[in-house]
């Protein structure tokens, strides 16, 4: 008996690990399509991923050929073939301009690299693709619905950027090397638009000029950083108590 349910067990793994089986022996182009469109909902990335693929195989002359590549795209995504994804992506955009699925093929591709960053202290090169690829994305699709989703999207990226360089600030900081330290700070406060350590920022700076002795400077950035910034009562009374040392 117990051989049997292990046996059982392996089955269901070996099921699952291969997914969905579909035929679509004898089906007629709109059924296929239903077909698809049932794994992708389910989703079934793989089975939606072939069966999209059959598709664009079996009826090459369909009008609809821009949303399976499109689906293909998003389903290669949900499988996490980076690769794939964007070449999917890609193709709607160079080869079917005027698609209604270009701008959200452009989007996905953002998030396509977007997913694939790493902490901010490591290679920046996924978040800068996605950056280039938002930045295209407003160029190219001005009207497009996605719009905010795309700015929340920038401003996630912003932050990532802004947090590397504040990073970078404080490490030269510590080390008293003030001058690449400041290079780095005023990055992350001046370059990336309104961000989620732009509090941090001005402390570090104000912490920089305080250390020059620069005491008018840092007054300037601590009062900035209390009154443009929300902060925690903590970082409150530290900063009252800087203040009152200069």
């Amino acid at each position: 008996m117990r051989r049997n349910i292990v046996a059982l067990a392996a089955a269901l793994v070996l099921v699952a690990a291969c997914g969905r089986s579909y035929n679509t022996t004898g089906m007629n182009l709109e059924q296929v399509e239903e077909l698809a469109d049932e794994a992708f909902l389910e989703s079934d990335f793989r089975g939606a991923s072939r069966l999209y693929t059959e598709l664009m195989f079996m009826y090459p002359g369909s009008s609809d050929i821009d949303f399976y590549l499109y689906r293909l795209g998003m389903a290669e995504a949900g499988s996490r073939y980076w690769a794939d994804a964007l070449f999917y992506f890609d193709r709607v955009e160079r080869e079917y301009t005027r698609s209604q699925w270009a701008d959200d093929c452009a989007y996905q591709s953002a998030r396509v690299w977007w997913s694939q960053r790493k902490d901010y202290r490591k290679d920046l090169t996924p978040v800068l693709n996605c950056k280039a690829e938002l930045e295209s994305f407003f160029d190219e699709y001005p009207g497009s619905s996605l719009m905010e989703d795309a700015a929340d999207l920038m401003n996630d990226v912003n932050n990532h950027l802004s947090r590397r360089a504040l990073f970078i600030g404080q490490f030269y900081a510590r080390r008293d090397r003030f001058d690449a330290s400041l290079l780095y700070l005023r990055e992350a406060l001046n370059d990336y638009g309104d961000t989620d350590c732009m509090g941090e920022a001005l402390i570090s700076l104000g912490d920089v000029y305080s250390e020059k002795d620069n005491e008018y400077t840092a007054r300037e950035f601590y009062r900035r950083a209390m009154d443009e910034c929300e902060l925690s009562e903590e970082q409150i009374t530290e900063l009252q108590s800087k203040l009152d040392e200069l």
